[in-house]
């Protein structure tokens, strides 16, 4: 299965899924959905079931002229896929592009969505999840 969970991840970023509307994406997701913001986020916490989880991704969204996830590389932790990737962001109003590198961790159950979480550190996420490289 967890080759099929690193697909699902991958065509979430190369689909464009992830940057659109929420609804697309969490059409894929368990009702119990959790996402996940680190405690240094503007917004720390955990939000949990499909109407919570959108309305956050929403009001996240809001703040972006432009937000687009760039996919590096996808890692296979079993039930969970980390994604290093970088994240493209413009503020309404600016015309300056930022580039954040971040690490998004995916879990899921039975080919669904069942947690987001995301960091900046990519070797945190890799280490919590226990992902060893195979040689």
């Amino acid at each position: 299965m967890s080759h099929a969970n690193v697909e699902i991840v991958r065509h979430l970023y190369e689909s464009g899924m992830f940057d659109r509307d929420p609804e697309e994406l969490l059409e894929l997701a368990t009702p119990d959905v959790e996402y996940v913001n680190p405690p240094y986020a503007v917004e720390p916490g955990v939000r949990r079931g499909l109407v919570e989880v959108a309305q956050a991704m929403r009001r996240f969204a809001e703040v972006w002229d432009t937000s687009r996830h760039e996919l590096r590389e996808l890692y296979d932790c079993g039930d969970a896929v980390v994604a290093d990737v970088h994240w493209h962001i413009r503020g309404r109003g600016s015309e300056r592009e930022f580039v954040n590198r971040e690490a998004h961790t995916w879990t899921l159950r039975e080919g669904r969505i069942a947690r987001f979480e995301w960091g900046q550190n990519l070797e945190t996420a890799l280490e919590a999840e226990g992902f060893e490289e195979r040689g």
